[in-house]
């Protein structure tokens, strides 16, 4: 058994611990129980989908929630798949026919070899005026999967009718709404690590290694002007914990993603 593809699984695996929903193959809204100790055939069979198409959610978000008067709404899922999937959020009840059919507008690199978790957070940023559905859908490749929540504001108030649907004022603190929390590629590939942020005035971005040292750009590093890091010809030695800080004079957040490396399994002669 390569050792590498051992570890690989286990890794796998253990990043999807506590996940409540299943892969699906199709638009599914189905939820299951995952095993919390996988067993070596469960492992074998991950390994057997590296370079396939598969997606699953590791965390849906809620069914419901109401939201409090003058605060914004923070609805989080995560998605965890093979050739980097993507998260975009639809707003309004859609048929399942119409949610397939929706093109994605979230701009990704591809690589065949890669399993990433994805995080992506929809911030509701005014007062709702009626219960409102948001959906989140995730894509690679021909796989989808969906999982919505219905947004209720509170009890009608005649004085709150003329802010309603209107954004909030003021500045507020940065909230990273699109990263990473793990993703793993073939040694030698290209990663590009996102950091999309929410926030007023604008946020600075930087990016700390595993050491808390803020990473320097290089030949092979670099830091795109959207917050992203770009790290070309990923090295075993580049395996470890990267931290995404986005802060401006309201706050902070930040974001953990763990690149691992994958080398490739040589042939047997």
């Amino acid at each position: 058994m390569n050792l590498t593809y051992l570890l690989l699984g286990l890794l796998v695996f253990a990043s999807s611990r506590g996940s409540h929903a299943r892969a699906i193959d199709d638009l599914d809204n189905s939820i299951e129980m995952v095993d919390e100790k996988p067993s070596s055939q469960a492992m074998l069979h991950t390994r057997s989908r590296l370079g396939q198409d598969w997606i699953r959610f590791i965390k849906t978000p809620p069914g419901k929630i109401m939201q409090t008067i003058g605060s914004p709404v923070e609805i989080v899922c995560e998605i965890m798949g093979s050739q980097i999937p993507t998260v975009q959020w639809v707003v309004g009840h859609l048929p399942l026919s119409e949610i397939d059919s929706i093109e994605s507008n979230v701009i990704s690199e591809s690589s065949s070899s890669a399993i990433v978790k994805v995080r992506s957070v929809h911030v509701i940023d005014h007062m709702l005026s009626e219960p409102r559905t948001y959906t989140c859908v995730g894509r690679t490749g021909s796989k989808t999967v969906y999982a919505s929540t219905i947004v209720y504001p509170q009890t009608d108030f005649k004085d709150l009718v003329q802010i309603r649907e209107k954004p909030f004022r003021g500045p507020f603190r940065p909230r990273i709404v699109y990263s990473e929390r793990m993703h793993l590629d073939l040694v030698g590939s290209n990663v590009v690590l996102p950091c999309k942020v929410h926030a007023r005035p604008k946020a600075e971005v930087t990016w700390l290694n595993d050491e808390g040292n803020r990473i320097e750009q290089s030949h092979r590093i670099k830091l795109l002007p959207s917050g992203d890091l770009l790290i070309t010809n990923i090295k075993w030695e580049d395996m470890g914990a990267y931290k995404c800080v986005a802060r401006n004079g309201m706050g902070k957040d930040s974001n953990d993603v763990f690149l691992y490396p994958v080398q490739k399994e040589v042939e047997d002669q």
